[in-house]
């Protein structure tokens, strides 16, 4: 009977061990999780401020290339050109 009791015993205390350090386990991967979509919020930010730089970069060799009289071929091909480049962020 004391057998039976004993191992009774350590069950219930490695259940409660088990049960507490799964409590917190995720309390320290909820904290890990929010700094990760942080830093993912923060990445998809600084891709977009890249996306918009380039597109402005673009747009401006647009506007040098073609709001000027265009008196040569390859005057027009290098507007055609930017404006293919310009097109194909859109």
């Amino acid at each position: 009977m004391e057998l039976s009791k004993t191992i009774g015993m350590v069950a219930v205390v490695l259940a409660v061990l088990l049960a507490a350090g799964y409590a917190v386990g995720e309390d320290g991967a909820a904290g890990a999780s929010k700094q990760t979509m942080q830093m993912k919020v923060e990445e998809r930010e600084a891709q977009r401020r890249a996306a918009l730089e380039e597109q402005q970069r673009r747009k401006d060799a647009f506007e040098r290339a073609c709001n000027k009289p265009l008196k040569s071929s390859m005057d027009f091909d290098l507007c055609r050109t930017a404006y293919k480049r310009l097109e194909l962020t859109k």
